[in-house]
């Protein structure tokens, strides 16, 4: 019988290249006693949990909160945060995309536990560890607690549509970039599986004619410099308006789901009724704005100076204001469940309580 080393004693053996950099394959993790993960224990690990991600090398130490609808958000030990997508597939991996990691990448990973420890390999080497790190996550808003409350409706468009039949959409939050989630495999499972063998679209509809954007919003898209522009009700979703100045503008009822805005400008600009879910406003002024009545859902505004912003009724469940300013905010009305306030500033003692002591779900 072939003889083979149980990793502690390879370690030994390479001390002296020192052990903690020591990348086994799968093969050694297997003949050391490590398990792998099936799909569905790949789920029951991650689902609403809060887990430590090393890298084989110690260069990545990142805390990942995940939530049960395939999103995710990360934090990493020099404070850098982001939102993602994960995915348990058919084939028994775990794949992961962060929005601003990775050059958005989306990777997924063979899972192997080995003591109280599991380990990430991709392309048959060990790339990460995952375990769960109490210390750490206990000095973390508890992510997966709390009674969600209802999220702004959706205002109609104001664009008039063909009389075409369309394909049915989901109109909710959570399934509202479904397509797009389907497209890049990122939902709990494959789009194979979610399709029924067969089954063929009953209509596909025709492509609406391109139209011409006003001059603002041609002038927003080409420069990106649009300081008290009337961009009321445009449709700015996904783009990428990271250092844009927005400053005064009127973006109220905008869509500005998924749209970067990391660094941009918007001191004193009206976002009253906007659509900012999933958002990019990292580090972003919004000095003084107006965000009365927007949904925020899952928007990332970490170390965002939001001093002197009114969010009344604004939806901010699960929201994140990672060392953010909110000195002199106005929180009145504000659904704040599951919202982050990690090394925040200004945030009353109410709205704390609020967000981190909502009752369970049941």
């Amino acid at each position: 019988m072939k003889n083979i080393l149980p990793l502690f004693l390879i370690c030994l053996i390479f001390i002296t290249s020192g052990c903690t950099n020591y990348r086994p394959s799968m093969e050694e993790a297997t003949a050391d006693g490590a398990k792998q993960l099936g799909k569905q224990n790949i789920k029951e690990l991650v689902m609403n949990n809060e887990l430590q991600m090393i890298s084989w090398d110690k260069s990545i130490d990142a805390l990942i909160q995940f939530d049960s609808n395939g999103k995710l958000i990360a934090t990493n030990s020099v404070g850098d945060a982001t939102h993602g997508r994960w995915s348990a597939t058919a084939d028994n991996q775990l794949c992961l995309k962060f929005k601003l990691w990775d050059d958005n990448r989306n990777s997924c990973y063979t899972l192997f536990k080995s003591g109280d420890q599991y380990l990430m390999f991709r392309a048959g080497v060990m790339e990460n560890t995952l375990l769960a790190n109490k210390e750490r996550l206990s000095s973390l808003a508890d992510m997966n607690v709390g009674v969600l409350g209802t999220p702004p409706p959706v205002r109609p468009e104001k664009t008039v549509k063909e009389s075409t039949p369309a394909a049915p959409q989901e109109s909710t939050d959570e399934d509202g970039s479904l397509l797009s989630a389907i497209t890049f495999g990122l939902l709990g499972d494959s789009a194979e599986e979610i399709q029924t063998a067969g089954e063929v679209p009953l209509f596909i509809p025709e492509p609406l004619p391109v139209k011409k954007l006003s001059a603002v919003h041609q002038q927003l898209v080409d420069t990106g410099d649009c300081p008290g522009c009337d961009l009321q009700g445009l449709d700015l979703q996904g783009m990428n308006l990271k250092g844009a100045n927005l400053a005064g503008a009127n973006l109220e009822d905008a869509n500005l789901q998924e749209t970067n805005l990391k660094g941009a400008n918007l001191k004193g600009t009206s976002l009253e009724s906007a659509r900012v879910t999933d958002a990019i406003l990292i580090k972003a002024d919004i000095q003084g704005a107006n965000l009365s009545d927007a949904n925020l859902h899952w928007a990332d505004l970490s170390k965002a100076d939001l001093r002197g912003a009114n969010l009344t009724r604004s939806y901010l469940v699960k929201a994140v204001f990672y060392k953010a300013d909110l000195t002199g905010a106005d929180f009145t009305g504000a659904q704040v469940q599951r919202t982050m306030f990690e090394g925040a500033e200004g945030v009353p003692s109410n709205i704390l309580e609020r967000s981190e002591n909502a009752a369970p779900l049941n």
